[in-house]
C-alpha cells in the first residue's frame, strides 16, 4: 500500500499552489476567446471555424474535453493557457466560509453546511473516487468526482495519475489519497474510494468499509499541520447507492470516536451535504434544527 510518504514529494503536496497570483486574469471576452483556442488546439480544428460558438456552449465542449482527455497528454503551454482560464473563472466565482453551529464541548467543532464543496474555503476536502483515482471521464455523470476535478483543473488528475503509477494497482475500498486542489478554495484534496452497494445482505461488510474511508481521511489529514479544517462530503450515497441514513450515521459516529481520541487535532470538522433530506439527516445526528 502505497503512504503518504511514498508520493508527497513527487506531486511536490507541501509548495503552495499560485497560479492565479501568477497569472493576468482575463475578462469574459477575454475568457471566451482563450475557450476557442483552447478547443481549437485539442480538436484540431481552426479557430476561425469554431469563433461562431456561444460562449457557454464553447466552455461546455472544453470542459468535457478537459474531463475526458488524459491530462498528462497536455503540453506544459496548454496546462498554462488552462490555468490562467480557470484562474479566471475561480476569480468571480463565490467562495464559502463556513459558519454553523458548532458542538460546544471540545475544541474540534463538527459543522453542518449545505451546498457545493467545490465552493467550500477550508484546508481540505474530501472526494468520493473510483478506484482508478484519475476522475470520472464521463462530463455528463453528476458526481462529485467530476465537480472536484472540472473546478480543480487538469494538474489533479496529473497528481493522481503519478500516484496511481507509483502504486501500480487501484485503489483500495476504504484507502485515502491526498493531492493539492489547484484551483479549488481548499488548498488540499482528499480521495477515497468508499463501498458499492450491492444489496442490504452486504450491508455489514460495507458499513464497515464506509467507516474506514472517514477514518482512513482523517488519519491522512493529520499528518499535514496546514490542514486544521476538513470538509467530508456523504461518501458512497450517490452513484454508488449507499443508504443515506445509515451512512449519515457512520459518517458521524466515525467522526466523532477519532476525534474523542484526538479533540486538539483539527479546529473544524464540516459534514458537507447537497441534499435537502441529507441536511435533515446530519442535523438530527449532530443535533442542529433542520431551519439553520
Amino acid at each position: 500500500m502505497l503512504n503518504l510518504k511514498d508520493y508527497r514529494h513527487v506531486i511536490k503536496l507541501d509548495q503552495p499552489w499560485i497560479a492565479a497570483q501568477a497569472q493576468e486574469l482575463l475578462s469574459p471576452p477575454e475568457q471566451h476567446r482563450l475557450t476557442l483556442k483552447l478547443l481549437a488546439t485539442f480538436t484540431g480544428q481552426t479557430t476561425a471555424s469554431i469563433r461562431s460558438v456561444e460562449p457557454q456552449q464553447a466552455r461546455r465542449e472544453l470542459y468535457s474535453l478537459l474531463i475526458q482527455a488524459p491530462p498528462f497528454h497536455f503540453s506544459e503551454s496548454d496546462l498554462s493557457a488552462i490555468d490562467q482560464l480557470l484562474a479566471s473563472e475561480q476569480h468571480s466565482c463565490s467562495v464559502h466560509a463556513i459558519k454553523t453551529h458548532a458542538k460546544p464541548n471540545r475544541r474540534t467543532q463538527l459543522m453542518l453546511w449545505r451546498g457545493d464543496i467545490t465552493t467550500l474555503a477550508c484546508d481540505a476536502i474530501v472526494n468520493a473516487a473510483n478506484n482508478a483515482m484519475l476522475g470520472c471521464f464521463r462530463p455528463d455523470h453528476p458526481c462529485i468526482d467530476n465537480a472536484i476535478h472540472a473546478k480543480a483543473g487538469p494538474r489533479l488528475r496529473n497528481d493522481c495519475a503519478q500516484i496511481m503509477q507509483l502504486q501500480s494497482h487501484p485503489e483500495v475500498t476504504g484507502e485515502a489519497k491526498i493531492t493539492r486542489g489547484y484551483h479549488l478554495p481548499a488548498r488540499f484534496v482528499l480521495h477515497t474510494v468508499g463501498p458499492i452497494h450491492r444489496g442490504d445482505d452486504r450491508l455489514t461488510e460495507e458499513s464497515g468499509l464506509l467507516a474506514r474511508s472517514y477514518t482512513s481521511c482523517l488519519q491522512l489529514a493529520s499528518q499535514l499541520p496546514a490542514i486544521q479544517s476538513l470538509a467530508f462530503c456523504c461518501i458512497s450515497t450517490g452513484v454508488f447507492g449507499f443508504p443515506a441514513s445509515v451512512a449519515s450515521q457512520i459518517a458521524v459516529d466515525t467522526v466523532n470516536a477519532w476525534v474523542n481520541q484526538q479533540p486538539d487535532r483539527f479546529d473544524r470538522i464540516v459534514f458537507n451535504v447537497f441534499s435537502e433530506r441529507d441536511q435533515w439527516l446530519y442535523a438530527q445526528l449532530l443535533g442542529i434544527p433542520h431551519h439553520e
